[in-house]
């Protein structure tokens, strides 16, 4: 079970997004995703998700891949 100081730190580290505003803006959100920034997503001020690329997924990977 989280803590108050494991939220704290963890909206630190990412760019905080409420449920609300994602759902108004996903296409926003999953193109800075793609560029490689970190969304914690919450519900009512409580994270409940972070959306982030995939671990190794690479830029290179994706034009590679043709993901881009």
């Amino acid at each position: 079970m989280k803590n108050l100081l494991d939220e704290v730190s963890l909206a630190s580290k990412f760019e905080v997004i409420s449920v609300t505003d994602f759902r108004k803006q996903p296409g926003e959100v999953f193109l800075a995703v793609s560029l490689g920034k970190t969304f914690l997503i919450q519900k009512q001020g409580k994270p409940i998700a972070v959306l982030s690329k995939p671990p190794g997924v690479t830029l290179a990977m994706e034009n590679r891949d043709g993901l881009l």
